[in-house]
């Protein structure tokens, strides 16, 4: 009788009701409040009414969450950094069981007409980090390539034409999940940062992904207008040597959407490069070459939405690309052995025409995450390029390449979960490539010849994969199977080839909660890279000091991948670390020969073996509610065996990356970014060290409808890129300026003429598989 008289006094005291002292069991899942997307490892708290933690949990990777207590509390507390803390009143559940918490982006003080999260976030998941761009200064009025810049993960090297994660350059870039048939470099540069959504660097990719690319996959997701009525923004932007302007928008209507984007950008470029380079026969030959550079990209989209029903939709969206760029490059050559000097001068253009049409159904069903879909993806993509060579102002030949890129890709996906905490997905893909490339020369009237290189493949995937949460461990195991074939035919020496490839490539991944705030991953994967259209062409662009030589016999390299994950997340601070092994064999490296007259032939071989590690590191902090702060480093190194033509048989890079951003006023924040690079060593060259600081200034006005961005890149003006490339032949060292890298300024405008903020369509995100593409 005591007990009860003092339970009963104990909530006439307490201003809030209770949970019973009996054991219950919680489950739900967290989500983003705009676009319904899950949020993995989400931290769920339960407190008392004295504010004291009691018991909580973290959300899995499928953004779940499940735990029992007995522990009296009146609230929970949902966190995850950068999104605004959640408070769920205990009084205000229905179903304990099927607990929905809905977590908002972190934005300004003022009455917000557009919700946008205001800096880039990470975002970890069991086989994937997700980078939202958000609405980073540093990222505005830039193009993809110099966004991938701002990341410390990924590695650019305009010198070389290249993107690298973690060391290695053998990634697969896609947008959307589909593949371009446009390398890298070209790629990035027609995309404006302002389109993309987020960025996926899949390190550990799972069986459902396509299994190329050794070191993992950059995946662009672009960002799609399906908010309810007519929205429109108009942006702009202009700075050193460049410009651009576009319109986005789309209307909605209340079952079909409707959107659209268009926008123009002009840059030109004079990047200045100095070679000095010694051959072992004693030969010297000294080069300066301005570069001259004029581009004009124009893009346009459109897309129609169709909801047919509350569970099928259908989507349908055609992107046309004109990209044309030209290069006027007059090099002086000086103290070049047994002649005297001379200019060397070519003209050149590149011609780019891209037609991508995309077609998508999905079937959902009654639970959630169980669903049927089917994508179509056509990339047709036409490339010319013609340049001619004068040799002091002297004709010496014109040639030109014409190269004509089908790409198809047909997916089938079916998911359905069997438990809450059992899932199992499965599905298909075909994808083949058609190209016809075509090498014109002519030295005179008299003079002409025509080369045909034609290649096809094919690849045919199917994957099985399970998901299963057993105590605090959320498993990923999967298994993938691919066939692959290719054929291609050369009529400079009438060479035939015909490749097939059948290999199985199995994923494991597993996620450990300590608690709330701490996670430890690990996951395992196998890769290949097959010889593409990039290996076996022997018809790329050339000079009569170097050429390329395709190689057609050429056999795949492997790799197997295992990498640990460690995550630490808290109200204010956020720390995350892996590290990772790589085995690579069977090697496709690119060489660089000598032949008579010392010209340069570059090629790539199949040589020895690499064991790679690496270290990588990022920390948010918080430090005041208008002080944030960010820093990544990683560092990378390789053991080269079995290798008797490389230079360096250790291989090294490291990445390190200081962000500060400053809410000066409720209108106005600012940014100041620096990075360093220090030493890298190739193959066949090392980088010496180089550091750049970069600043940014924001300025909202009309209740943020009208956004000014202001940046100045490399404010110190002192990164130049210097390089010392050593082979068995030579010994070059290049100093290169990249206008783009150095001393600029940046400005954008963006208007909001209309916006709503609620979304009509919430369509899960697909796990696209990839095709090889030409990168």
């Amino acid at each position: 009788m005591t007990r009860t008289v003092i339970f009963i006094v104990f909530f006439l005291i307490v201003p809030c009701y209770l949970v019973s002292q009996e054991a219950t069991t919680y489950k739900g899942s967290v989500v983003d409040a705009l676009t319904q997307e899950v949020i993995p490892f989400a931290t769920i708290a339960v407190y008392n009414a004295n504010q004291e933690l009691v018991d909580g949990t973290s959300t899995n990777n499928q953004g779940q969450f499940e735990f029992t207590t007995d522990k009296l509390f009146t609230y929970f507390e949902v966190t995850f950094i950068g999104y605004k803390t959640e408070i769920i009143q205990y009084t205000a559940l229905d179903n304990p069981v099927n607990l929905l918490f809905n977590l908002r982006t972190i934005v300004s003080d003022l009455d917000e007409v557009v919700i946008q999260a205001e800096r880039t976030t990470t975002q970890l998941k069991i086989d994937r980090k997700i980078i939202n761009l958000g609405t980073d200064i540093q990222q505005s009025g830039t193009n993809a390539l110099e966004a991938f810049d701002q990341i410390p993960d990924i590695q650019t090297d305009l010198g070389t034409g290249s993107i690298s994660l973690r060391g290695n350059d053998n990634v697969r870039i896609l947008i959307n999940g589909k593949p371009s048939a446009l390398n890298a470099v070209e790629l990035l540069e027609q995309i404006p940062s302002s389109t993309i959504k987020s960025v996926e660097i899949i390190t550990s990719p799972s069986a459902k992904y396509q299994a190329d690319g050794l070191t993992g996959v950059i995946n662009i997701i672009l960002k799609s207008n399906t908010n309810k009525g007519t929205n429109l923004s108009l942006n702009s932007s202009f700075g050193t040597k460049r410009y651009g302007y576009g319109v986005t928008g789309n209307h909605n209507f209340s079952k079909v959407n409707l959107s659209f984007t268009g926008s123009q950008s002009g840059r030109e470029m004079d990047s200045k490069q100095t070679i000095n380079r010694v051959f072992n026969n004693g030969d010297t030959q000294n080069i300066f070459t301005p570069y001259d550079f004029n581009g004009l990209t124009r893009k346009l989209a459109g897309g129609v939405d169709y909801f047919i029903n509350d569970n099928n939709e259908l989507s349908v969206g055609l992107d046309y690309t004109d990209d044309y760029h030209s290069f006027y490059n007059t090099s002086q050559y000086f103290d070049v052995t047994n002649r005297d000097d001379f200019t060397y001068t070519r003209n050149a253009e590149h011609s780019h025409t891209t037609y991508v049409f995309n077609a998508n159904y999905r079937k959902k069903f009654e639970k959630e995450n169980h669903f049927l879909e089917l994508d179509f993806n056509l990339n047709d993509n036409k490339n010319e390029y013609p340049a001619s060579d004068f040799e002091d102002r002297v004709f010496i030949f014109d040639q030109e390449i014409n190269e004509n890129n089908k790409i198809h890709a047909l997916s089938l996906d079916y998911s359905l979960p069997i438990t809450q905490t059992l899932q199992f997905e499965a599905g298909g893909s075909f994808n083949s490539s058609d190209i016809q490339n075509q090498r014109y020369i002519r030295l005179d009237t008299t003079d002409e010849t025509l080369d045909t290189f034609k290649y096809s493949e094919e690849l045919f995937g199917i994957y099985g994969l399970t998901k299963f949460t057993l105590k605090k461990i959320d498993w990923q195991l999967g298994l993938r199977y691919e066939y692959f074939t290719s054929n291609s035919t050369n009529t400079l020496n009438s060479e035939i080839t015909d490749l097939r490839f059948s290999n199985l490539f199995p994923s494991i991944h597993a996620a450990y909660k300590f608690n709330q705030n701490n996670t430890f991953s690990i996951g395992y994967s196998r890769r290949i890279s097959r010889p593409n259209l990039h290996h076996v062409n022997p018809f790329q662009l050339g000079n009569p000091f170097f050429r390329f030589e395709g190689n057609s016999r050429l056999e795949p390299e492997s790799s197997d991948n295992l990498e640990i994950s460690y995550h630490k997340n808290k109200k204010s601070f956020n720390w995350s670390a892996t590290t990772f092994y790589r085995y690579r064999k069977n090697i496709i490296l690119w060489v660089n020969d000598i032949e008579d007259n010392n010209i340069q032939v570059i090629s790539f071989q199949n040589k020895g073996i690499n064991h790679s590690f690496g270290i990588e590191s990022t920390m948010q902090i918080k430090l005041l509610n208008s002080w944030n702060t960010q820093f990544t480093g990683n560092y990378y190194f390789t053991k080269t065996e079995d290798n008797d033509i490389v230079t360096w048989d250790e291989l090294y890079s490291s990445n390190l990356q200081l962000k500060n951003t400053f809410k000066i006023t409720k209108s106005i924040s600012t940014d100041i970014t620096y990075r360093h690079t220090p030493k890298r060593q190739n193959p066949f060259n090392f980088i010496e060290p180089r550091h750049r600081i970069d600043w940014g200034v924001r300025a909202k006005f009309l209740q943020n409808k009208f956004t000014a961005n202001l940046r100045v890149i490399d404010v110190l003006d002192n990164n130049l890129m210097k390089r010392t490339t050593r082979t068995r032949d030579f010994e070059q060292r290049t100093i290169w300026k990249f206008q783009s890298q150095t001393l600029g300024f940046l400005c954008s405008l963006n208007y909001v003429l209309s916006k709503n903020k609620n979304k009509t369509r919430n369509r899960k995100k697909r796990k696209y598989r990839h095709n090889d593409g030409n990168n």
